[in-house]
This record gives structure tokens, C-alpha cells and sequence, in this order.
């Protein structure tokens, strides 16, 4: 299997330091950055979805982007959802991605809210000649 893996966080709202709060401002490389490293913790529950999808279908392959925001006040993702204009692989392999990123937060939060994009792409190993 070979995930690669890319993220693009476009981060929304002016970096004004909010009176109280104990949240930073990244900029946009750390927070993209940050963003990943949360991501990364479930890669664990992403190959496990990868790996149900081969039983099914030791040849599959594709894409899953899936989009999703950062809250500001509480760093958790939220609305993860799979892009279907830009997800290619089998909607079950998606279903379970979204579902393993479940319950991740960015900490410490950030000052500002975050959209992005976050991208594995899947293939299956050729069958090994005997």
C-alpha cells in the first residue's frame, strides 16, 4: 500500500489577538503543519479502512479528499465529509476515513478557524511472481 498525502488548510478570519484567550495564531505552514500531525494520528485507523477495502477488492485503488473545518474555540474537526468531485475510491472506503477522523482536535486551539483539505491516495501492490 502507498499513502501519500496531502493538506492545504486555508485559514479564514483576521489574526487580531483575542483579549482572554489562550489559543495561538499559526501561520498558515504551521498551521497546515499542525493540522497533519492531528491527521497523522489515526493513520493507524486509515490503513486498517485500506486494508477491509482490499478484502473486498485486492486490485483497489483511488483517491479520498476529504474537507472539513477547524474550530477556533475548541480545535475540533468538524464536518469531515469526502469530496465526491474529487474522491475516487469505493464510498466505503471513504465512509470509514471520515469516520477515523472522528473526534480529533487541534490543541493548542488557534485564534482562527480552518478549512481544508486533506488527501490520501491508495494502490495496490502488484501481485508478487512466484
Amino acid at each position: 500500500m502507498r499513502m501519500n498525502t496531502i493538506l492545504s488548510v486555508l485559514l479564514l478570519a483576521a489574526s487580531a489577538v483575542v483579549p482572554g484567550c489562550t489559543c495561538v495564531a499559526r501561520d498558515a505552514e504551521t498551521y497546515r503543519a499542525d493540522t497533519r500531525t492531528v491527521l497523522e494520528t489515526r493513520n493507524d485507523a486509515v490503513k486498517t479502512c485500506y486494508d477491509e477495502a482490499l478484502k473486498a477488492d485486492p486490485a483497489v485503488s483511488g483517491d479520498v479528499v476529504v474537507k472539513f473545518k477547524v474550530e477556533k474555540k475548541t480545535g475540533k474537526i468538524l464536518d469531515a465529509a469526502a469530496d465526491p468531485t474529487r474522491t475516487n475510491a469505493p464510498a466505503a472506503l471513504s465512509d470509514c476515513i471520515v469516520k477515523a477522523l472522528d473526534g480529533l482536535a487541534l490543541d493548542p486551539v488557534d485564534q482562527r478557524q480552518g478549512d481544508a483539505t486533506f488527501s490520501w491516495a491508495f494502490k495496490a501492490n502488484p501481485p508478487k511472481q512466484l
